[in-house]
């Protein structure tokens, strides 16, 4: 009772009428079955059934209540044998009945995962052949020794009795339970109307098949028609209609084989040969366990199904439906639009400020704040509407409506509204912003990318405006205009020394001491709002301006080296990033050979990064720059390698001196197997062809403790420093690191 009551504890006065109503209606239709039971399938001693339904009544109430229901099989079981034992081998016989159901509703629960629905075949495994059998067990044991040590069974009918008993009550427990448990899963039966019509034809079947095999099998045994007519039958039910229907389908079985037992021998009786109940028996074990096997096999396939389909159409991260799914939706509610004459207005939403908190505070705030944008635009939405997340900060919504002018304008204040709400993540607050964008079908275009491409262009010129949300219009030019605003103020930039480097250092694993620093360039406009690289960089390629750029990133990462030896700071090598354009420029040795001679900078203490792609893009030509610039003195890195598309056979031509893992496989080296086994690959294959490597992205002590562990050379990262100005990266020349 201790082990009972810990596991079970009893209810408090709160759950005391509830309590009484589980006891009190578990205890009515376990005494119901055990009359049926009796009255049909009484076999041993007039006390013993061959089938005793009522033990799956007992399962499935402790199962499904604990103490609740097994007071109420106690109760049950006392109720429906004393009409025909003594009190006191009643009470003996619902003592056992209790202790059994407690064994089948309390060990699943120790045999984790289970899924009580019965709709994993794990789970069926611990119910079907573990729990159940010794909770019948226990049950079978404590009423047939009840009955020898008390009453008047005979020695020789002892071994009889048990297994007639232990199997009368396994069967009830595989007849009965399956069809309550599996009720929870009844949304997996299919609706429509060929599946209704389906589902008739087979009980027709069976009925049909039965009456049949009565009308012309002479002698008919009731296990002839198990096996050649209903084990058929709830064979097909689980293949078609899940584990409900497979649960369905048993009980119906079981209730045309005892009809057909009435009608044919008067029920199962002392006169029964034993052959005929064993068969009988083992024949309803052998179609209840199939069809709870393959129902239970197809269903955990079909999960499976469900699972790759969200993870095919659904963005891990939030749960939102992804850009995939979202062009189907789209393209669907046009279709539907253009037939009931509506409106769909698509809101095109990207976050602010995300990228200072992604960058700031680390990629996993990060997410947690997509999570948190997730929720508030799933909460404020109808359940109509749709939402997805295209990818990075970037968000779409659909509404579909009755014409009407700027339907969708009450909706995107809302939306501006929620977003800019500030919330809590651990210890801090943060706080966002949300440019929208809208476009509107028909007015805006009649397919789905005109009318994204047009809510993105809308949702530029809310982020330029500030405005919150816009309407796409005809006039709106946003990007043309950006792109010209950001080249005319990158051209001042230059004049105007608008330009600065930041500089991340790297740090030897073995050493612990800061061997290279990492130029990174920012624009700092006199508007006092930094202009990221992502934004400008971009614009800069495509309009050529990334030379000089580029030249003027060389130079001053030279100069302040030369600052910080005069200073006698002992800098380590800096490291500039050459872009694409700056490759394919033929001046570029030229340019950096003047720049060498005219600060004085030692060819020796300047790396170059190159990014995978962009040596990939013209290999022949790239390797022989790099190669002239290796002959120089300088030092090559290939940056974000991983994400490129470089052969074995073009990485050991290369003329690098190491590659620096991308910080998308760093990243996720402790949660993603996939990753850890990429970045070690990385490792292996670069000291493999003897170059160093350098792990981008670090970000905690137990991604440096894995990347020391598996051999990387170098880390680079927020757990060392985010990027800093010359004169605070300067102080972490001298210290040393410890891992």
């Amino acid at each position: 009772m201790f082990h009972l009551s810990a596991r079970l504890p009893l209810p408090g006065p709160a759950g005391f009428w509830r309590f009484a109503l589980i006891v009190g209606l578990t205890a009515l239709a376990y005494a119901l079955a055990g009359w049926l039971s009796l009255q049909l399938a009484t076999y041993v001693a007039d006390v013993i059934a061959a089938v005793w339904l009522a033990a799956g009544i007992g399962a499935v109430a402790s199962l499904r209540f604990g103490v609740a229901g097994v007071a109420g099989v106690l109760l049950g079981s006392l109720a429906v044998n004393s009409q025909i034992l003594p009190l006191e081998d009643a009470f003996r016989f619902a003592l056992g009945a209790a202790a059994g159901a407690w064994v089948i509703g309390t060990l699943p629960h120790y045999l984790q995962p289970f899924s009580p629905s019965l709709d994993y075949v794990p789970s069926v495994t611990k119910f079907a052949l573990v729990a159940a059998p010794l909770g019948c067990a226990t049950t079978a044991l404590t009423g047939v020794f009840s009955l020898y040590f008390f009453s008047d069974l005979p020695a020789d009918a002892l071994l009889r009795g048990l297994w007639v008993w232990w199997l009368g009550d396994l069967l009830g427990v595989y007849l009965i339970a399956p069809l309550l448990l599996t009720v929870p899963r009844w949304d997996l039966l299919p609706t429509n109307r060929g599946a209704r019509l389906e589902g008739l034809v087979l009980v027709l079947g069976m009925l049909a098949m039965t009456l049949v095999m009565m009308e012309y099998v002479d002698p008919l045994r009731p296990a002839e028609i198990i096996l050649f007519v209903l084990l058929p039958g709830v064979l097909w039910a689980a293949l078609r209609f899940s584990v409900a229907g497979a649960g369905v389908a048993i009980f119906l079985a079981a209730t045309i084989v005892l009809g057909v037992s009435v009608v044919t021998y008067g029920g199962i009786t002392s006169a029964t040969l034993p052959r005929d109940v064993f068969a009988l028996q083992i024949s309803m074990v052998t179609m209840a366990l199939s069809g709870l096997f393959v129902s239970a096999a197809l269903t955990e396939r079909r999960y499976s199904e469900m699972r790759l389909d969200m993870l095919a159409n659904h963005d891990p991260l939030t749960g939102l439906p992804n850009r995939s799914y979202f062009q189907d939706f789209l393209g669907h509610a046009l279709a539907r639009a253009q037939r009931d004459k509506s409106q769909v207005s698509l809101l095109y939403i990207d976050l602010d400020r995300f990228k200072h908190i992604n960058d700031s505070q680390g990629h996993e705030v990060g997410d947690q704040v997509l999570r948190v944008v997730a929720n508030r635009l799933d909460e404020q939405l109808r359940a109509d509407d749709f939402v997805a997340r295209l990818g990075g900060d970037e968000f779409a919504i659909i509404l579909t409506h009755p014409a009407a002018s700027r339907a969708a304008s009450r909706v995107a204040r809302k939306l501006n509204q929620v977003l800019t709400e500030s919330f809590k993540l651990g210890q801090r607050r943060y706080a966002l912003g949300a440019s929208i964008g809208i476009s509107v079908y028909p007015d805006d275009g009649l397919d789905a990318n005109s009318l994204l491409r047009q809510a993105d262009l809308a949702m530029y010129q809310a982020k330029h405006s500030r405005s919150g949300f816009e309407y796409f219009s005809d006039e709106l030019n946003t990007i043309a205009q950006q792109q010209l605003a950001l080249e005319n103020g990158l051209r001042q930039a230059l004049e105007r020394d608008e330009l600065v480097l930041l500089y991340q250092p790297k740090v030897d694993l073995a050493s612990g001491q800061v061997v290279g620093l990492e130029a990174l360039i920012r624009w700092l406009p006199r508007s006092g709002n930094i202009v990221g690289p992502d934004q400008f960089i971009p614009v800069a390629e495509e309009t050529g301006l990334i030379v000089p750029i580029g030249r003027w990133v060389i130079r001053a990462a030279c100069m302040q080296w030369i600052d910080w030896r005069d200073a006698g700071l002992n800098p380590p090598p800096v490291a500039v990033n050459l872009s694409p354009r700056q490759l394919s420029d033929a001046r570029l040795t030229d340019d950096i050979d003047a720049i060498l001679k005219e600060t004085g900078m030692d060819a020796a203490h300047l790396q170059l990064e190159v990014t995978e792609s962009a040596a990939m893009d013209n290999p022949e030509r790239t390797f022989g720059i790099l190669e002239a610039l290796r002959q120089r003195g300088l030092r090559i890195y290939i940056d974000d390698f991983g994400t490129g598309y470089s052969n074995l056979g073009q990485l050991k031509r290369m003329p690098i001196d190491a590659l620096k893992i991308d910080k998308g496989f760093v990243r996720d080296v402790l949660t993603d197997s996939d990753d850890a086994e990429i970045a070690n690959a990385i490792i292996r294959l670069a000291h493999a062809l003897k170059l160093r490597v350098v792990a981008e992205g670090a970000e905690s002590a137990e991604q440096v403790a894995f990347l020391k562990q598996n051999g990387c050379d170098e880390i680079q990262g927020y757990v060392i420093s985010k990027p800093l100005i010359s004169g605070k990266v300067s102080a972490l020349f001298a210290q040393r690191f410890a891992f």
